[in-house]
């Protein structure tokens, strides 16, 4: 072109003068501007690329609709095997499966249905032949667009889906494991006070796990009550391998290895919990033996005690009205006892209160093992709080005999009397002397040779049964010359929140490594709080954060769960 167009101006310049040839050449000046532009080049390598973003659009759009398609029919046969699968389902599997596909205009898919039915459980399994959909983009052959060898069209992408769902759980053991912790007695966002909310929704937990239950023995029921420490009753405790140097408390201090797991060494002795006051509410009540005046690290009271393996509505319903709110909170010792209980190594125990009439027969066997089929285990650990703190002593003053004598008269004079031994002190008196009022105040101090021959020599358990840290170290052992902190503080261990949320992990994760459902509950706790207890429960789906009447919303979607029926593929 270029040869051709030079030709013509020379050809053309000889004959026209300069007036011409401008005008010539500036009609040529286009041509000449077409003829050195090179931007054309990328033509083809655009068409090429524009190919290539087609056909990868294309797959997207083609893997996307598949997927589309694969959702929606997985979800219609999850939701036409639950339907179908119910025990109380009085249609034949087949036709409710067959009416739900088509309801979901899905009828095309033809399923096919197993159904594999006992007395206690009915399966459904719904298989799909191979369903299908047709491409758009990936049926055109890109192969022979780009000129490439070994290529060719899709027509079709597979979408396959399979469901099966069963109904019959045949056993459902479960712990509810409640905070009656001091805070409990607060108001809460309801306007009542935190202890009716709980109750109210416990009550209805119950209530839905209960009423028209399959059998009268699918689902049992404990219920372990925790603030300072788990009380766990003398019909429990009296049929565990406990220490028996008291028979005042039924709480266990469980060792650090002991939150590792759940099982109970039934040929290992547990640790019998002493009394630990480390202060009263009342300074004066130094030595007054009612328990509403102390901050004992095991309570008592018959409320707190643990309701083991229950069937019965009304019990259940009379034993949640009972619980009181006071003390601190020790959530791991509460999920300790929770995991325990449903432990196959507390077989014998639960069937040595059947035989002992404390727990109904038709629960023997109970706890079932781990794995065992239709059996499923669960904790429920409700708590409106963190971990606080909590005492044990030191086994130097657990176990043996104090060197405190005591004489109660308070019947006649309003008199405590006490004798503490004093090796060290000079001469052969070797007993300081002291007598208190019943309101704290000291009326003699001297020095004797002897107590009293009417004087009861207190064994450590005894000692701190009747008398708290504070009392023993600043108005006995002090006044007799001995040390302030060794029979103070030095007497008990403390242990704080770093140390029990420790505690509460590991038992936590010990539940979940036996499959134990672990579902927890914070009823107005902070964000940290509230991060622990989604960590302790199965997945962060099992926990629940809530505030004054939705806690009852919380336990009743967990014994929705429970009583639903359970998708198994």
């Amino acid at each position: 072109m270029r040869t051709i167009l030079q030709s013509s101006i020379e050809d053309r310049k000889a004959p026209f003068g300069s007036k011409a040839q401008g005008r010539v050449a500036a009609f040529l000046k286009p041509f000449q501007k077409f003829q050195k532009d090179e931007e054309g080049s990328i033509i083809i390598f655009s068409l090429f690329m524009f190919a290539m973003m087609l056909m990868i659009g294309g797959l997207a759009v083609d893997v996307m609709r598949a997927e589309y398609q694969r959702t929606e029919i997985q979800y219609t046969a999850d939701r036409c095997a639950l339907s179908a699968s119910g025990l109380s389902q009085q249609l034949p599997a087949e036709d409710v499966v067959t009416d739900c596909f088509q309801k979901a205009g899905l009828g095309w898919l033809n399923p096919t249905v197993v159904v594999d039915q006992s007395q206690n459980s009915k399966k459904v399994t719904i298989l799909l032949p191979d369903p299908k959909i047709k491409t758009i983009f990936l049926a055109v052959d890109w192969s022979k667009v780009f000129n490439v060898a070994g290529g060719g069209a899709v027509e079709y992408l597979n979408t396959p889906a399979v469901a099966a769902a069963i109904d019959g759980v045949q056993k459902v053991e479960v712990s509810l494991v409640l905070d009656v912790s001091g805070s409990m007695h607060n108001s809460s966002a309801s306007g009542r006070r935190k202890i009716e909310d709980l109750q109210i929704a416990a009550k209805q937990f119950v209530d839905a796990l209960l009423v028209d239950a399959p059998h009268p023995d699918t689902y049992s029921i404990s219920i372990v009550p925790y603030s300072f420490q788990v009380n766990a009753g003398s019909a429990l405790l009296n049929n565990m391998n406990v220490s028996s140097e008291h028979t005042y408390s039924n709480c266990v201090d469980w060792t650090t290895s002991e939150y590792n797991t759940t099982a109970v060494d039934q040929s290992v002795e547990l640790r019998r919990a002493g009394f630990v006051a480390v202060r009263s509410y009342n300074r004066h009540h130094y030595q007054n033996l009612s328990a509403s005046h102390w901050l004992w690290n095991c309570p008592t009271a018959s409320d707190r005690q643990i309701l083991p393996l229950s069937g019965d509505l009304t019990t259940l319903h009379d034993y949640i009205d009972a619980l009181s709110p006071t003390g601190n909170t020790s959530t791991e010792m509460g999920i300790k006892w929770g995991a325990a209980l449903l432990d196959p190594s507390m077989k014998p125990v639960v069937d040595d209160m059947i035989t002992d009439g404390t727990v109904d027969p038709m629960f023997s066997g109970r706890p079932n093992n781990y794995g065992e089929e239709g059996i499923l285990k669960v904790i429920v650990a409700m708590t409106d709080g963190a971990n606080t703190y909590s005492y044990e002593l030191l086994d130097p003053y657990r176990t043996g005999m104090s060197n405190v004598w005591r004489e109660d008269t308070s019947g006649t004079d309003n008199r405590i009397k006490y004798w503490v031994y004093n090796p060290s002190h000079s001469g052969s008196k070797k007993y300081r002397y002291l007598k208190y009022t019943t309101s704290g105040s000291l009326k003699i101090a001297q020095w004797v040779a002897a107590p009293s021959s009417d004087a009861e020599h207190l064994s450590m358990a005894k000692l701190w049964r009747v008398a708290s840290t504070y009392f023993v170290a600043d108005r006995l052992q002090y006044k007799a010359g001995l040390s302030k902190y060794d029979w103070g503080t030095g007497t008990y261990h403390k242990y704080g929140p770093s140390e029990k949320d420790q505690r509460m992990a590991a038992i936590c994760q010990a539940a979940k490594a036996k499959n134990i459902l672990l579902y927890t509950i914070g009823f107005e706790v902070s964000n940290s709080n509230a991060l622990k207890l989604q960590s302790c429960a199965t997945t962060s789906a099992h926990f629940f954060r809530v505030d004054g009447v939705d806690i009852a919303d919380a336990f009743a979607e967990i014994a929705a769960q429970l009583k639903s029926l359970r998708l198994v593929r």
